[in-house]
Order: C-alpha cells, then structure tokens, then sequence
C-alpha cells in the first residue's frame, strides 16, 4: 500500500504499543482480594462490547451494571469505585513494573508525523495518559488519545468508529488502524473501511519498515 496515501494512523494501546504476556495474571497478583471483581469487569466486558451507548456515561452504566449481574455483591457504585480507584491504578503500576514499549516506538511516531500523517491512540480503556507514561512512552507524540467510552461503545463499535473518523475530518479509507486483536480493533477497521495492520500476525518490524 502506497503511503502517499494514509493521512492518519490510528493505534490501539495495549497489546499493541507494548507486548502485553503475562498482563492478566499480572493484574490478579497486584489485587488478589478483588479478582471475583476483576473477573466480572471481564466478563461484562465482553458482554457490553461493539453495542453503542451514545455516550461515555452509557458506557460505564452498561460496564457496572453487567459487572452486578456478574458477581451478586457488588453494587453499581462499587463496581465504579474498583474501577477508578483501584482498577485503572493498577494497571499503570503493573506496566511500569514489567512491561516496556515496542522497539523504536518513539522512532515510528517520529516518523510519521515528519511525513504529515496524524497519529492518534485510540483505546478501549481511558486513563490511556498514565499508561503511557507508565511505559516511558511521551503522550505528546499523539495528536490525540481517545477512548472507546467516550465515543459511546467499546470495539468493534461501528457508529464510535464513525464519530472518531468524524471528530478528525478522517476519510476512512486514508486511514490505517494499528492494532492487535481481530475481533476488535480489525473488526473496528473493517466496519467502516479502514486499512489495517495486526502487530501479531503481520509483525512490528513491518510496520517500521513500512514508514
């Protein structure tokens, strides 16, 4: 594929930006008392992902409530509270305890914004800044790091995918999505048209050589 022709890349985060083996059992170690908790905020995650919810607070509605139906003692505002509290937290502290980026990373960046290409981090949790920086990876290399709630659905969401290319200006079939997952974030490219490059399957290092 000519590069003359992608406008933007958008990147998914984990998985993808950094090598994530291990990142399950490593997040049930940092919080073992909640990881009844932690398995239903994984269930209800698969449970909620792909539907549209218009908007952020219907994401978290749907995520919370899921997680009730999941493990019977919670409630939606404990669920909220793990969550943001103690969740997302540890998430930050394990990457930065274990994992590094990709190679070259700030290198790609680099490179695509010196060839004009807008490069966005697109994610299907928020607090994606800490994570980053959890990573030694500078935010400031992206145009801008969204999240899937925000645009009102988790991946595959096609009407989030929609309002992302929308917010932009983005004509989906100038834009490669990077990415890790086939039933996310290629499913979340194919739904709308956009070009897409799994790290697993198709490699890092082509995706170096390509830009």
């Amino acid at each position: 594929m000519n590069n003359e022709k992608i406008s933007a890349v958008i990147f998914d985060l984990d998985g993808t930006l950094y090598d994530n083996k291990r990142l399950p059992l490593r997040l049930i170690l940092a919080d073992p008392l909640n990881v009844l908790t932690l398995a239903a905020e994984r269930k209800a995650r698969k449970a909620i992902k792909g539907i549209d919810y218009q908007n952020e607070a219907g994401v978290f509605d749907a995520l919370f409530s899921k997680m009730c139906e999941a493990k019977k003692s919670l409630t939606v505002e404990k669920a909220r509270r793990w969550y943001h509290e103690r969740y997302m937290p540890a998430q930050a502290a394990v990457l930065a305890m274990y994992y590094t980026p990709r190679p070259c990373v700030d290198g790609l960046l680099q490179r695509l914004h010196e060839q004009g290409i807008k490069v966005i981090l697109y994610s299907d949790y928020d607090y994606a800044t800490d994570k980053l920086l959890s990573l030694n990876i500078d935010p400031s290399w992206f145009d801008a790091i969204v999240s899937a709630p925000e645009l009102g659905g988790l991946k595959p969401s096609r009407q989030s995918a929609e309002r992302l290319l929308q917010r932009f200006g983005l004509s989906a079939e100038s834009v490669l999505m990077v990415g890790d997952r086939e039933d996310t974030d290629g499913e979340t490219a194919r739904a709308v048209g956009m070009m897409f490059h799994n790290v697993k399957t198709q490699g890092w290092d082509n995706l170096l050589m390509r830009f």
